[in-house]
C-alpha cells in the first residue's frame, strides 16, 4: 500500500510541474492589418464605412484610423465615392439621398492605403448581396416579469416568407434612440423553425430594467427594426458575440478568428488578413407608443 501511495505522489508531482511550464509568446509584432465596419441598407440615409487598423495585443489606446483612402460602392449598375468626415477620420459616407436596392449585389472597393506602412499601395474589396425582409404589420409593448425583474417584451406581427431562407438581425429603439447599441446587444434569428409561419404576437425582443436606458416610462416611442440579412453575415455577428462573451473552458470549442468577408486583392502578392465586415441588407420598421396599464 505504502509503495502504491509513493507512485501516486511522485505522479501528481510530475502532473504539477509540467503545469508550470513557461511558454513565452511574443504578441508584439504583427503588422497591422486593416478592419472594416460598414452596412448599406434600403433606408435612404446617410450610409458610413469606418476603416480602422488592427493594434497590437497589449495596447490600450484606440485603434488607429485610415484616413485618406478612396473608397467607392458599386451596386452592378453605377458607382459612388464617399466622401471621408472632415472631422471624424477614417469615416467615409454616402449622399443622404443613397439608399440600397434589393436584388442587388454591392460591392466595396478600398484603394489608396499603405496600413502595414511598406510605402505600396494596397486595395482591398468585399461584396455583399442585398436580401429582401418582409414588412412587420404592427408591434406593441407591454410591461412583465421575467426573474424578478422588470422587462417590456415587444410583441411582433410579421409574415415570415415560405420556402425561403430567411435571417434576420433586430434592434429596438427608444425614443429614436437606438438602445441595441452594441453588436453584442443585436438580436439575430433564423427563420429555420417557423418558415412560412405568420409571426402573431410573437416576442421578438426585450427592454430591461437591467439598463438604466431602457427602463420605459409612459409616453415612450418605441421602434423595432427587422432587417434582411446573409447567412453569413449572422454566422458573422454570432462568432463576434461568442468572442465577446468568452468560452466555456470544459465545452467551448477551439478558439478561432472570426470571419470577415474583406480581401486584400493588392499588390498580387499580399499575405495581409483584413478583418471586420461590410453587409447590405434591406429593414423592415414598425412604431407604437408605450402605455402604462
Amino acid at each position: 500500500m505504502q509503495i502504491k501511495h509513493i507512485i501516486l505522489s511522485g505522479l501528481l508531482a510530475t502532473l504539477f510541474v509540467s503545469c508550470t511550464t513557461d511558454i513565452a509568446i511574443d504578441l508584439n509584432t504583427v503588422a497591422p492589418e486593416l478592419v472594416v465596419d460598414g452596412a448599406i441598407s434600403t433606408d435612404t440615409i446617410v450610409h458610413t464605412i469606418y476603416l480602422k487598423k488592427t493594434s497590437n495585443y497589449f495596447s490600450n489606446e484606440a485603434a488607429n484610423v485610415v484616413s485618406g483612402a478612396t473608397v467607392t460602392l458599386n451596386d452592378g449598375i453605377s458607382t459612388v465615392t464617399l466622401q471621408e468626415d472632415v472631422s471624424v477620420k477614417g469615416a467615409y459616407h454616402t449622399a443622404a439621398t443613397y439608399f440600397g436596392v434589393v436584388g442587388r449585389t454591392y460591392t466595396l472597393t478600398i484603394d489608396n492605403v499603405d496600413v502595414n506602412g511598406d510605402g505600396e499601395k494596397e486595395r482591398y474589396t468585399a461584396s455583399c448581396p442585398l436580401n429582401a425582409v418582409p414588412a412587420i404589420d404592427a408591434i406593441a409593448v407591454v410591461k412583465g416579469q421575467l426573474f424578478y425583474h422588470d422587462v417590456w417584451p415587444v410583441k411582433l406581427w410579421m409574415q415570415d416568407p415560405p420556402n425561403v431562407s430567411n435571417y434576420y438581425l433586430i434592434r429596438e429603439y427608444r425614443n429614436n434612440v437606438c438602445v441595441s447599441d452594441s453588436i453584442d446587444e443585436w438580436g439575430i434569428t433564423s427563420d429555420e423553425f417557423f418558415d412560412g409561419v405568420y409571426l402573431n404576437n410573437e416576442t421578438i425582443m426585450y427592454f430591461s430594467s437591467h439598463k438604466q436606458d431602457e427602463m420605459l416610462v409612459n409616453g415612450d416611442k418605441i421602434s423595432l427594426e427587422v432587417c434582411g440579412i446573409t447567412k453569413d453575415y449572422l454566422n458573422f455577428i454570432q462568432e463576434v458575440k461568442d468572442e465577446y462573451r468568452g468560452r466555456n473552458p470544459l465545452f467551448g470549442g477551439q478558439p478561432a478568428n472570426i470571419r470577415t468577408n474583406i480581401r486584400q486583392v493588392l499588390p498580387t502578392n499580399a499575405t495581409g488578413s483584413p478583418r471586420g465586415y461590410f453587409a447590405a441588407y434591406a429593414t423592415s420598421w414598425a412604431k407604437t407608443v408605450y402605455r402604462t396599464q
